[in-house]
């Protein structure tokens, strides 16, 4: 009898050791683990920006805007954008420096490759152009959205044109405006990291 019960306990033992098997656990997918592809990521981020540079008898003027921006899906982004511009006017007694800082957000929705559907939401640190731009700074708001072309220059880069409209109008503005004060041309360059 002690024969037979060790017997039955050595097969019971060897059942549940048979059980279990580590290759099922290694590929079992209840416990799979979520892991960042970077370079996937990184295809989805572009950087870029607008700049203008004009130079006349008594006036320079320089305008450089960098952005970066994230695919959310393929037709839909978002992303942030920065801007610095230098106003300098020179008559016969003095020089003077009109500087701007700013920056905000923006979303963008290409329906087509060729074609740019965007709003933006921009704070700008400006001259009180209207009450006294020598001494006086204010924060000038802006809330644009318009639509623009878009065209590739190679595989990850391609250059976009803007027609923006702004909706607050601030007579502040520091942007230079098109036709009317509230429309304005925007030109630059994207390229993707990845």
């Amino acid at each position: 009898m002690k024969t037979l019960l060790s017997a039955f306990s050595l097969f019971l033992t060897l059942g549940v050791y048979g059980q279990y098997d580590i290759e099922d656990i290694k590929n079992d997918s209840t416990e799979s683990r979520q892991s960042i592809n970077w370079f996937e990521q990184k295809q989805k981020i572009y950087v870029g920006g607008e700049g203008n540079l004009s130079f006349r008898p008594g006036q320079s003027f320089i305008y450089f805007s960098p952005l970066i921006g994230y695919d959310i899906t393929q037709r839909f982004s978002a992303g942030i954008s920065t801007m610095y511009q230098l106003l300098r006017f020179r008559d016969v007694n003095a020089t003077y420096n009109f500087s701007t800082v700013g920056g905000g957000i923006f979303v963008r929705y290409r329906p087509i490759e060729q074609i740019i559907l965007q709003t933006e939401f921009d704070l700008y640190n400006t001259v009180d152009f209207q009450n006294n731009p020598l001494e006086d700074r204010i924060v000038v708001p802006a809330f644009m959205a318009g639509a623009g072309f878009a065209n590739r220059l190679g595989n990850r880069a391609y250059y976009q044109i803007m027609l923006m409209y702004d909706f607050i109008g601030d007579p502040n503005m520091p942007l230079p405006w098109l036709l009317i004060p509230e429309l304005h041309l925007k030109m630059g360059l994207v390229w993707y990291l990845g």
